[in-house]
């Protein structure tokens, strides 16, 4: 297995984008992209807290839960550090989307919570995404959507861990994994500016490439790629 780890700010001031994952034995690892919520108090630290509670729950614990359990609690975990967090620091409201990523015995179990988004790919074409908690995306669901509504709605998310209610809406996806297959985990700064097919070819020597066009993304852009 091969992994991939890329974060830039982009244009803007501060990166609030987080990513992290971690080995947990010969056949199981755990990804995490988390993403802090414009407009809320500390993103950065918002995407710091939950990706760290998450995968440091799944380190401590992936041999007492089956996998969809595990990252059920896991998230949960997670809200409840952002949570201690917030009241530490004394804000009112922190938050973050986010995307988890837990591969063990030929298996890939997925969670998310907001826009940040999972893709799987095999023999170089897109099998899987994960489906956006938008409003953008429940928005179409149901009719069509004018330019103006995009420039309303782009950022506002229907699913987010905020540190304050539980979380008890996370979907969970398992899926049969195949040498060759390729898992990205990115921030919706990198879906909605960059082409996919750049992440499926990066590799380290690219990185001067996508250092060299940041400040012509609006947004931080971040990404996890996996090379089972």
């Amino acid at each position: 297995m091969k992994v991939f780890e890329y974060t830039n700010k982009g244009s803007r001031e501060e990166n609030q984008d987080y990513v992290v994952h971690g080995s947990l034995s010969e056949e199981s690892c755990a990804f995490v992209v988390a993403d802090g919520m414009g407009g809320y108090s500390e993103g950065a630290m918002a995407s710091k807290v939950v990706g760290d509670a998450l995968l440091d729950f799944i380190e401590l614990n992936y041999t007492s839960f089956e996998p969809a359990i595990l990252l059920k609690e896991a998230i949960s975990f997670a809200n409840d550090a952002l949570m201690l967090k917030r009241i530490a620091l004394g804000v009112s409201k922190m938050g973050c989307v986010v995307t988890v990523l837990f591969i063990t015995k030929g298996y890939a179990y997925l969670s998310w919570l907001g826009d940040s988004r999972i893709y799987m790919y095999r023999d170089g074409k897109e099998v899987y995404r994960t489906e956006d908690h938008s409003v953008i995306n429940e928005l179409a669901k149901i009719r069509s959507l004018v330019p103006s509504s995009y420039d309303k709605y782009a950022s506002v998310v229907t699913k987010s861990i905020m540190g304050d209610v539980p979380v008890d809406v996370a979907p969970i996806r398992k899926v049969k994994i195949e040498k060759g297959d390729i898992f990205i985990l990115c921030t919706d700064g990198l879906h909605k500016e960059l082409d996919m097919t750049r992440i499926v070819d990066y590799n380290e020597n690219k990185k001067d490439d996508f250092d060299s066009f940041a400040p012509r993304v609006s947004d931080n852009f971040s990404f996890i790629k996996i090379e089972i």
